[in-house]
């Protein structure tokens, strides 16, 4: 697959990219719902450009009972920074049929959220299977 690049994953499946104005209250948000328990989201890259330092952490994860963490911004990232986690073409999947979120340690931390990445079709939905009798 190395002669496919990650916009070539986003037209095939469905893209979930999408982006966020930070506020400093902002709390907790869930950044994709994802379609159903046979779908996965792949995270491609994250970028998070800090206007407002504060003494708090962010995270990217998944729903999960454990989640699977993407990546961290560490706490006083500093104003006037950009992080820029870039997973590869095919991203990093989330735990299947779990949503994409991001998480805050505290309120305080502000800036611009973008994030790339699709949802594709990884487990069975509802088969109905006949039984027939020989």
């Amino acid at each position: 697959m190395g002669a496919r690049d990650a916009g070539w994953f986003r037209r095939t499946y469905t893209d979930i990219s999408g982006e966020l104005t930070v506020l400093a209250a902002t709390d907790d948000t869930t950044l994709v719902t994802v379609r159903g328990a046979a779908h996965t989201l792949f995270i491609q890259r994250i970028n998070f450009f800090v206007t407002t330092n504060a003494a708090q952490s962010m995270s990217f994860e998944d729903s999960a009972g454990t989640p699977v963490q993407l990546a961290e911004i560490v706490a006083s990232p500093g104003d006037n920074t950009q992080w820029d986690f870039d997973f590869g073409e095919e991203g990093l999947p989330c735990t299947e049929g779990k949503d994409f979120k991001m998480m805050v340690s505290a309120a305080g931390l502000a800036g611009r959220l973008k994030w790339y990445g699709y949802s594709k079709q990884t487990g069975l939905t509802n088969l109905s299977t006949a039984n027939t009798a020989n």
